[in-house]
């Protein structure tokens, strides 16, 4: 089952969520991600990490 990109309109078949936005986004719509903790992987998109706030929140280690 193949799902579409809601930032940049592909189709894709694995998807990603931001955490700040909260939107389906494939790989190439993904600026950044990292393991916040064992259990806990924080991705932020192209858009996001454009707002500085978000971005803030995203170098602190914090999810919204």
């Amino acid at each position: 089952m193949t799902i579409l990109c809601e930032r940049c309109k592909k189709e894709i078949f694995k998807n990603e969520v931001c955490n700040y936005c909260g939107r389906k986004i494939c790989h190439d719509c993904v600026k950044a991600s990292q393991k916040a903790s064992k259990t806990q992987r924080l991705v932020i998109c192209k858009d996001c990490w454009s707002k500085t706030e978000k971005r803030l929140k995203y170098k602190n280690k914090k999810s919204s």
